[in-house]
């Protein structure tokens, strides 16, 4: 895909939206403070001193919240969606929001029990709501093993779909690059580690992952990296990612959102243009995940102390 030129005037309004909205992102004491309240009243009580302070669902519970974040989002999206050129930062978070949709659906609904044909047929609809999880087949030679797991074998390859989205964006916006770059290494690094977790080989990640948007790492390389995340992290990761290797499944997923972060903010030096507008998106996706985090230990029986440790960075 050939990359997009367009000039600044042209980022002008929705990158002066978003250097206003700045003003109103909550920063990480707010999110110590809501931790801290004892019950779903207290909670929202300071949600309602906040711009959310319209959106909290009555009665409380952790299925509400979820539906309203969601919703605030999607309008949040679609509102700077409609000032902003295609295929930029808006898109990047809207792909990630529709990425935790389905694997929430395949990890939470009926097809999470369903057969391999009730799995294929499921995935094939839902090329007509997400484009870019259009084309799911099951080659001949991988048919054995997709029926042996279908779920995780679909989970694999959606996981891959959303990679090549964001190389196509990456492709279309050089600018937005070093993030998305950043965001498919980290990625990659996390599902060839879950997947050796999990026992699935490189038959898997070869079968249902590293398709043709997705370059695999050296196969020998990555098989004898397989059981140490340091090993892996220094094959895969971005430059500048040190993992700690030791507590990889706990840290892993904060310690990779905290580095995105970092580089969004610094493409956030631009006054008019999409990376001003990629720091802003970034910065609301984890002021959403941080909500949901607090909101559910509030709201459920989750050790607050640990929950404390996942708050990502603002």
């Amino acid at each position: 895909m050939a990359a997009r030129t367009e000039s600044a005037a042209e980022w002008g309004y929705v990158s002066g939206r978003c250097a206003a909205l700045e003003r109103d992102l909550l920063d990480g004491a707010f999110f110590r403070e809501l931790l801290d309240a004892p019950d779903a009243a207290a909670a929202a009580a300071l949600l309602g001193k906040t711009t959310y302070g319209e959106l909290f669902p009555h009665p409380a519970s952790l299925e509400a919240y979820d539906r309203v974040l969601d919703g605030h989002l999607r309008e949040c999206l679609d509102s700077l969606g409609e000032g902003c050129p295609p295929d930029g930062p808006v898109d990047i978070v809207r792909r990630e929001a529709e990425l935790r949709d389905v694997h929430g659906l395949l990890a939470e609904s009926d097809v999470a029990r369903g057969s391999a044909e009730e799995v294929e047929r499921w995935a094939s609809r839902l090329g007509g709501g997400h484009p870019w999880l259009a084309g799911f087949s099951v080659p001949a030679e991988r048919r054995g093993l997709f029926a042996s797991q279908p779920v995780r074998a679909f989970s694999l390859w959606t996981d891959s779909a959303f990679l090549g989205e964001l190389r196509r964006i990456a492709a279309a916006r050089p600018g937005l690059a070093p993030f998305l770059d950043a965001r498919i290494s980290l990625a990659v690094l996390g599902v060839c580690w879950r997947a050796f977790r999990e026992g699935l080989g490189m038959e898997w990640l070869d079968g249902f992952f590293f398709r043709d948007a997705l370059a695999a790492p050296p196969r020998r390389a990555l098989a004898g990296a397989g059981k140490d995340p340091a090993a892996l992290a220094k094959l895969i990761a971005p430059p500048g990612f040190e993992p700690t290797a030791e507590k990889f499944d706990e840290t892993f997923g904060r310690q990779a959102d905290d580095f995105l972060t970092a580089v969004a903010r610094g493409a956030a030096y631009e006054v008019s243009g999409p990376g001003r507008v990629l720091f802003y998106v970034r910065m609301l996706w984890v002021e959403h995940l941080n909500l949901r985090l607090c909101i559910a230990a509030v709201l459920t029986p989750l050790d607050r102390a640990d929950v404390r440790t996942r708050l990502r960075n603002g």
